[in-house]
């Protein structure tokens, strides 16, 4: 099998994992994501957040709880798979894919985390200001909000791969 195929085979294999451990953890097997991510909201907004058993982390006084649905795990999955997609073809027999899907799982942890803290602390501050984008439910806005900074965040993310490949990885490229 070519490393390559290792590589992206690893992928699916490490994101149908994180995503059954997600569907079926209880908010507190989360914690791992939800506390760093609200460490930085709290940073970003000077919001409290609060741990409340059984639910998430709570600010009282926005009325603003972050929850399981608001962990990023799936942010953090698509950046792990497309870190790992962008970064196949540098993979050569010897353990290099393994190496290859571990940079990239722990990059897309380290992406998903202050990613996911922007995007929460936008739908604070769109949630205080509802009358921002009229013509659109809470519910759509913060849809929008999230496919926006989810998708701008790939996109950034994809770019930094690109430019770590060239510069870094670049002498011995051999495709």
């Amino acid at each position: 099998m070519s490393s390559r195929l290792i590589v992206i085979a690893g992928a699916v294999l490490i994101a149908w994992g994180v995503k059954r451990h997600y569907a079926d953890a209880a908010v507190e097997d989360l914690t791992w994501i939800l506390r760093p991510t609200t460490d930085f909201v709290s940073m970003a907004t000077g919001e409290r957040f609060m741990w409340q058993a059984g639910e998430g982390y709570a600010s009282r006084n926005r009325l603003f709880l972050v929850e399981k649905s608001c962990a990023g795990i799936n942010f953090m999955i698509a950046a792990f798979g497309m870190l790992a997609i962008a970064l196949a073809h540098r993979a050569r027999p010897g353990g290099s894919a393994f190496a290859i899907l571990g940079g990239s799982l722990v990059a897309g942890y380290a992406t998903a985390v202050p990613i996911n803290a922007v995007r929460i602390a936008i739908a604070m501050w769109l949630a205080a200001h509802p009358d921002v984008l009229p013509g659109l439910t809470p519910a759509d806005v913060h849809r929008v909000e999230g496919i926006i900074v989810y998708f701008g965040g790939l996109v950034l993310l994809h770019e930094a791969a690109t430019q770590f490949d060239r510069r870094v990885l670049a002498p011995g490229r051999t495709s």
